[in-house]
């Protein structure tokens, strides 16, 4: 009896459970035309339209260290030194280059010495040999009735071997002339190699320095990892160490994660708030949009398009890489029609909501223009007093 009692009971309970669930009511949404704005809220900074770039001298073709640069926004006049770099490397080198110049400079002239004597014996020892063959010629031993058969073979084999022996020398010497020659045009290269490197290190002594072509103030610009120049660094040639903008005409550039940039286009309104001023806004417009999103962080994936803003006044406040807070005017309606994203529904090109009819939910096609992250604007579908499913009705699941 007492387990009867429990069933019936346990029954009942599931029973009125699922009557509350089937009671719950379906979030809604009862629509009206009113002013829509959608805006992207993004962070950047300001920089001048136009600078002048300080670079590290090209005149080295390795890296070079700072020894000395001045501190961020410093003013800087025409003339002044801006950054200082070690020439200590470049001190040693060229006392090397200077004492393999010196010691090359030696060797060959003890190579010319050697040449220069070695060129006098063969001379000498050719002259020897070209006036015994001559008096070979003269005193030749031909008569029989004289000299025996004998002495006048020994004179005549005499007489062709200095003839051999004196072409033989002309041989050698003409092969130790072409060898000598190499062997000053391997020194003479040698000491061009050295006389270059020597002409480097002296250029890139000459240009530790970087002076201010004008007056202005010193914006130092960050590496590609994003840090700032400092002394220690190696930095390479070329590279853009600082810049002295023009403070007269500024801009922002602001970073607008690769998801949310969804609509932005040219000539869209922005307002622009600068940190350090959170009171006071000014108003721009969407200069230009990178071509491609970028990672901003070497270890953080998540990539941003980079929008230029020009902005419709200056201000005396503003500094070059001054933080701002910017929101980006995509559409802006006097009157229209909006809901949340999750409401529509889509299935390749058509689009839809459950709109209230009678006592349950029918689909709806809609058109809809822009649509951000949150709120799609509908332009056609539905009308102002129209209710609709926040979510997917139950009976559509089935």
């Amino acid at each position: 009896m007492k387990n009867t009692l429990l069933l019936l009971m346990v029954c009942g309970l599931l029973a009125c459970s699922d009557q509350t669930e089937q009671k719950q009511p379906l979030p809604t949404l009862t629509l009206e035309k009113k002013a829509v704005t959608l805006s992207v809220h993004v962070g950047g900074e300001l920089e001048a339209t136009q600078s002048t770039p300080l670079t590290v001298p090209s005149g080295s073709r390795r890296p070079q260290t700072l020894a000395w640069i001045m501190p961020q926004f410093s003013r800087v006049n025409k003339g002044d030194v801006v950054a200082r770099f070690d020439g200590t490397d470049f001190q040693i080198e060229l006392d090397k280059t200077t004492y393999e110049i010196q010691k090359l400079m030696y060797d060959m002239m003890a190579k010319e010495r050697d040449i220069d004597n070695t060129r006098f014996s063969f001379n000498t020892e050719a002259e020897v040999v070209d006036y015994e063959y001559e008096l070979a010629r003269q005193f030749n031993i031909n008569d029989p009735l004289l000299y025996t058969k004998i002495e006048i073979i020994e004179a005549g084999d005499n007489e062709e071997f200095l003839k051999a022996k004196a072409e033989h020398i002309d041989k050698v010497s003409e092969n130790f002339e072409e060898k000598s020659a190499t062997e000053l045009d391997v020194l003479q290269s040698s000491k061009s190699v050295q006389e270059a490197k020597k002409e480097l290190n002296e250029t890139s002594l000459s240009a530790l320095e970087v002076v201010a072509p004008h007056d202005g103030l010193l914006v130092l610009q960050p590496s590609w990892d994003g840090s700032m120049p400092e002394p220690g660094k190696a930095v390479f040639p070329g590279t853009k160490l600082a810049a002295l903008p023009d403070l007269s005409e500024m801009q922002a550039l602001v970073y607008v994660p690769e998801v949310e940039a969804i609509g932005i286009q040219a000539e869209q309104t922005v307002n622009i708030q600068l940190d350090a001023y959170p009171d006071t806004s000014f108003k721009g417009r969407v200069k230009s949009i990178s071509q491609t999103a970028q990672p901003r962080e070497r270890d953080n994936p998540v990539k941003y398009f980079t929008v230029t803003v020009a902005l419709d006044e200056q201000d005396e406040r503003f500094m070059p890489s001054q933080r701002v807070s910017a929101d980006i005017i995509v559409t802006n309606q006097e009157s229209a029609i909006s809901v949340p994203i999750l409401a529509v529904f889509r299935d390749q090109d058509r689009a839809w909501v459950y709109k209230q009819t009678g006592g349950g939910f029918q689909q709806q096609p809609i058109t809809t223009g822009f649509c951000s992250a949150v709120l799609c604007v509908i332009k056609s579908g539905l009308e102002a007093g129209d209710v609709i499913a926040l979510s997917r009705p139950a009976e559509a699941e089935l």
